[in-house]
């Protein structure tokens, strides 16, 4: 004791190892559990494991990287698909505007064809009007063997009275058998007509002569029925109808020999004239 008392600085000391004395087994624990807690190994593994930073960092920046690629060629393949589309479209659109405007176009062509058509029509119809008002007979006068003009009346040895109706059929015919053909081959025609009408191996009104069986190829195909005079057909009938005179009297058949299928007038008949594509017979 009396050495303790002459030296206190020990008892501190003593009191300090005894505490350090008195806590290693609680020290000793405590960096066994922290050991036990580094060293624990996973369940399928040998060695602990600790992902680092770093290696965390990395594997997300590869994870954004794909997303980021796959994303992007999502996108650029969306937007490629989306304007095919809408340049599908607008050339589509483009195709549809044409085509109406062309079927326009056409329409408003074929609007003015008809127009100039029903003109010309209209204007054949006035010429054909007056031409039958001024100057077309009303009756015709024959000998036996020709037909005589007005001025010619007084040598006749009959006489045919000509309605409307008449006028009309030989316009008709002239019409049906010689359009496009040229103006001497339609009086030619007509003379044809008149020339049966006078002969008396043939009807004796205009009307049984036009339908006779078997004579005009367009009254046995229904083209006589179905065509208008025109002002050349017109003017050529009441030129007949005058006297004017394109072929003989005894001139009763005329035909197409290119379109022939027959060849009996050809064979049996004489030829007098060709005019345009018909050739004329007694």
């Amino acid at each position: 004791m009396e050495f303790i008392k002459r030296n206190q600085w020990i008892t501190p000391l003593l009191g300090v190892l005894f505490i350090f004395v008195m806590s290693m087994p609680f020290w000793m624990d405590n960096r066994t559990t922290q050991e036990e807690t580094f060293t624990e190994l996973p369940m399928w593994g040998t060695k602990p494991v600790v992902a680092s930073a770093s290696t965390l960092e990395a594997r997300t920046n590869i994870n954004f990287v794909t997303w980021n690629n796959t994303h992007t060629k999502k996108v650029v393949k969306q937007v490629k698909a989306e304007t095919v589309a809408a340049q599908a479209k607008v050339t589509k659109a483009k195709k549809v505007a044409e085509q109406a405007k062309i079927k326009t176009a056409h329409a408003k062509i074929k609007a003015a064809n008809a127009r100039s058509a029903k003109a010309k029509a209209s204007s054949g119809i006035v010429t054909a009007s007056s031409s039958i008002n001024h100057s077309t007979p009303t009756h015709l006068y024959f000998t036996r063997t020709e037909l005589l003009n007005q001025k010619e009346k007084s040598e006749a040895t009959w006489t045919y009275a000509l309605s409307s109706k008449d006028r009309l059929l030989l316009e008709r015919i002239v019409m049906a058998e010689a359009e496009g053909e040229p103006y001497e081959g339609k009086v030619a025609v007509a003379n044809v007509v008149l020339n049966r009408l006078r002969s008396a191996n043939f009807p004796k009104t205009i009307k049984d002569v036009i339908y006779q069986r078997y004579q005009f190829s367009p009254v046995n195909n229904g083209r006589f029925d179905r065509v208008q005079p025109n002002a050349d057909s017109v003017k050529a009938v009441s030129e007949a109808l005058s006297g004017h005179k394109q072929v003989p009297d005894d001139t009763y058949y005329f035909v197409s020999l290119s379109l022939a299928t027959d060849d009996t007038i050809e064979r049996t008949r004489t030829k007098v004239v060709q005019i345009g594509h018909h050739t004329f017979f007694k």
